[in-house]
Order: structure tokens, then C-alpha cells, then sequence
């Protein structure tokens, strides 16, 4: 019996569980519904693995909404379509609203846990044939999965960015803007001379690291790991499909500028870094935990990564002098 029950289990989560790593985080992604290879879009195939790893958050998609919520949803802390967003004895409470005043009805329910590790998300009729239809652009099936990731990634001193990220022979480097700014531009000028880790959106981390052999290290060895900054790839991309599930080291961050001439102008002024940086920080609902843990996050990349305004025009002329830096 214990070995039937057990081969059910494994058999369910074969047809009901599918795993996903972005940024040293894996995504555990669970369904009432079957998962199959047209669910979510080809691009999330970079990023699938086989099983749960260091650090993991939770999905569960439920394709009902009876009794979803209880009747108190605690304190209301945020009102605008499409959420209204409550917290209730430290557990967070998403509800999908419409935008049509009139319209009372709800079309999502969210629940958190206190830090956005575990949600159970409860989809509407329409939602459900959308799941089954596949090609999904979103694990969550929300606008963006960044509504979830940049929650998350505050308290693993991390943050998304407008931004495109490529790994240049090594080197992470990172070209900030809004759209228009040119950051698929770059992208394209740069295929095939580097890769490119995503376009238009960036997750960027501090992680420790060390730069001497962990078997050489003794009990009278005090040397502390040194921190880097490294971005990742994700698959919020933009014109250009490109996306990769690898990182990079940190090397230099560039302020995009669209001119006629070909130019790197280092920025050394740390407050101007963070005054450029902060506008394109990628924000999910906001609080104060929230933005204590991020603009922390800010000022320590400002001190430690080279930061440049980059001035450029479409010949590829720019290529050569990045590859120079």
C-alpha cells in the first residue's frame, strides 16, 4: 500500500509540479490542473530544473474561487486596479479587481505568506481556460511574475531593473534606461559578441564569494568572503527574445544616452549614481520593510560598481569600446 500511495505521489507531481531557477531562486510551480510542455512558453525552458534547490518559493494555482478567503480580510493597505491588497495576522491578501467602478466581482485571490515565499493563488473560470489553452507568459499567470520576484528579492538583498545584461567575455555589464532608452538596441548590436542575458529586465544581487581555494583554507584562516554584485538573466524580455538563465559578475553599470558620437563618461559623484538608478527600479507593492532593504541595496552597489553615461548611435561603433573598458 505504501508503495502504491508513493507511486501516486511521485505520478501526480509528474502531471501537477514543474520547477523553475531564476536568479539562485527555484520557483516551485504546483497545479489543480495538468501541466504539460505547451503550458508556459518556450522561454521558460531555459530556466526549468529537476527539483527544488537552496532557495525556494511556492505556487500553488487553484482554479476556483469558493472559499478562497475568509469574510475578514484584515487591514486594507493598498487600492488600485487591478489589486486591493490586505494584511491579516502577518499573512498578505491579494484581490483582482476591475477598473469598472460598478464592477464588484473579483477574478483572482491571492494569499501570502509574511514573505511572499509561499502563495496559493485562486483563479476565475476565464483563468482556468487560459491556463488550459497554455503558452503562458507568467508562472504566476499574473501581468508580470515580477509583481512576486521583485517582492521576494528584497530580502535576498536583490532587485530588478530596467535594464539590458549580457556577459561580455566574462563580465557582467549592465545598460540601465527606460524604453526608448536603447536598452534593445545595445542587445542587438551585441548579439553574437556576447551573450544576452535579457534585454529589458535585470535582477541584480550581492553574493558573497572568495578568490582562493575552499581546500586551502585551515581553522586558522580568518579571511571573510568577499561580497560582489552579479546580475541574471530573466524572461521578462524585451524586442529582442534573447534570454538566458546565467549570471555575471558585476563589472559596470552604463546610463544610456542615444547620440551621434560614441562616448563613456564616468559618473563619480555616488549620489548622481543613485539619483540615476533609483527611477528604474522595478517596484512591486511597496512598503516600508520594502524600501529600506532596497535603497541599502542601491547605495552599496553605487559605492562599489564603476558607473558610466554611455553615449552611443546604431553604427556598432560602441562594441569597440566596451570591449577597450
Amino acid at each position: 500500500m505504501a508503495r502504491e500511495n508513493r507511486k501516486l505521489k511521485e505520478e501526480w507531481q509528474k502531471n501537477h509540479r514543474r520547477y523553475f531557477k531564476i536568479a539562485d531562486i527555484t520557483i516551485q510551480v504546483e497545479s489543480d490542473l495538468l501541466i504539460n510542455e505547451q503550458t508556459f512558453h518556450s522561454k521558460f525552458k531555459q530556466f526549468e530544473v529537476n527539483g527544488p534547490g537552496a532557495d525556494n518559493i511556492f505556487i500553488w494555482h487553484h482554479f476556483s474561487l469558493v472559499g478562497s478567503y475568509d469574510k475578514d480580510l484584515g487591514k486594507e493597505v493598498y487600492r488600485k486596479p487591478p489589486w486591493a491588497i490586505y494584511k491579516n495576522n502577518g499573512f498578505w491578501i491579494y484581490l483582482g479587481i476591475s477598473p469598472a467602478k460598478d464592477d464588484k466581482s473579483l477574478h483572482r485571490v491571492v494569499t501570502f505568506n509574511s514573505k511572499h515565499t509561499r502563495a496559493e493563488i485562486f483563479n476565475d473560470k476565464v483563468r482556468e481556460r487560459t491556463f488550459l489553452k497554455g503558452d503562458l507568459h507568467s508562472l504566476t499567470m499574473f501581468p508580470s511574475d515580477q509583481i512576486l520576484l521583485a517582492r521576494v528579492l528584497a530580502d535576498k538583498e536583490g532587485c530588478y531593473l530596467h535594464s539590458c545584461g549580457v556577459n561580455f567575455n566574462g563580465k557582467g555589464l549592465l545598460f540601465v534606461g527606460h524604453s526608448e532608452a536603447g536598452k534593445s538596441t545595445m542587445a542587438s548590436l551585441l548579439k553574437g559578441k556576447a551573450e544576452i542575458l535579457c534585454d529589458d529586465r535585470i535582477i541584480v544581487r550581492k553574493t558573497k564569494t572568495t578568490n582562493y581555494s575552499a581546500t586551502l583554507r585551515t581553522a586558522f584562516d580568518c579571511r571573510k568572503p568577499q561580497t560582489e554584485f552579479r546580475i541574471y538573466g530573466t524572461w521578462s524580455h524585451g524586442d529582442v527574445p534573447d534570454v538566458s538563465s546565467n549570471s555575471a559578475p558585476l563589472k559596470a553599470v552604463m546610463f544610456l544616452k542615444k547620440a551621434e558620437e560614441n562616448m563613456i563618461i564616468p559618473i563619480i559623484d555616488k549620489k548622481e549614481i543613485i539619483k540615476r538608478l533609483l527611477p528604474c527600479l522595478i517596484k512591486p507593492f511597496v512598503t516600508a520593510d520594502w524600501w529600506e532593504k532596497t535603497l541599502a541595496l542601491i547605495e552599496k552597489l553605487a559605492k562599489q560598481v564603476p558607473c558610466y553615461v554611455l553615449e552611443f548611435d546604431k553604427t556598432g561603433a560602441v562594441v569597440d569600446i566596451l570591449r577597450k573598458l
